[in-house]
């Protein structure tokens, strides 16, 4: 039965770079089936070590270095996230990685013994940034907030003395999301696009359409002729 999922070398189509695999069987010998190519290989699982590595932490505009412990062959990819302890107050962060140095490059997955540098940002607080459009101006405010809060299209809104409804939201990876309902975590997101509640307003009133009055053209009551719609003339006979 497939289960787990490790990051190891196939030897029929990645013989050099990790590549995803699926874990047949563990014991006695670990047998493993590539996601890629779909080959099945044995695999022999390598003693680890830990090495301790330099992680880079921005936090509200500031950085920090830190050391984290690591296993030698665990692999670490862009979007990781973990918690670095500072040893120097007893605090702890948790990060979301942002880029990886490996090999004098920057990469955007590697084993932890092949890593010089990791960047990484803080995420259990954040600041939130929302543009809020106005029709005639655009304003954008910040919100500090926990990285776990969550940001929803449609919904309403009040900060920085402006009231506004959120209708698109760009992620940190290039996407965005617009479909009313989807709700993102701050830790995840670049920028909030949102309107005023005075744009939302002045749009409804324009997109209303108006009821036009009705006017009788006539001044009176309409009369029908009784019986048949024709009309004969009679003259009047002389004596």
């Amino acid at each position: 039965m497939e289960h787990e999922i490790i990051q190891v070398e196939c030897p029929e189509c990645s013989p050099d770079e990790p590549v995803p695999h699926n874990i047949l069987k563990e014991k006695p010998g670990m047998l493993l089936k590539c996601t890629q190519c779909e080959s099945v290989h044995p695999h022999q699982k390598e003693k680890t070590r830990p090495v301790s590595l330099r992680v880079v932490v921005s936090s509200e505009g500031k950085s920090a270095s830190r050391r984290m412990d690591f296993d030698s062959e665990e692999i670490i990819s862009i979007d990781d996230e973990f918690v670095v302890e500072d040893e120097s107050d007893e605090n702890a962060n948790f990060v979301q990685v942002t880029s990886i140095e490996s090999g004098g490059k920057r990469v955007n997955m590697a084993r932890a013994d092949s890593i010089h540098t990791i960047w990484a940002r803080a995420t259990d607080k954040v600041s939130a940034k929302i543009s809020v459009n106005k029709g005639w101006q655009t304003t954008s405010i910040e919100m500090n907030v926990s990285g776990e809060k969550e940001f929803t299209i449609g919904e309403r809104l009040s900060a920085g003395g402006e009231t506004f409804q959120i209708k698109k939201i760009k992620l940190r990876d290039g996407s965005s999301v617009n479909k009313k309902g989807a709700a993102v975590p701050a830790k995840y997101i670049r920028r909030v696009f949102s309107d005023s509640m005075e744009r939302i307003e002045w749009l409804t009133r324009k997109n209303t359409p108006k009821k036009s009055a009705t006017h009788s053209r006539s001044s009176g009551p309409a009369i029908k002729p009784r019986g048949s719609a024709q009309w004969t003339l009679k003259r009047k006979e002389k004596d």
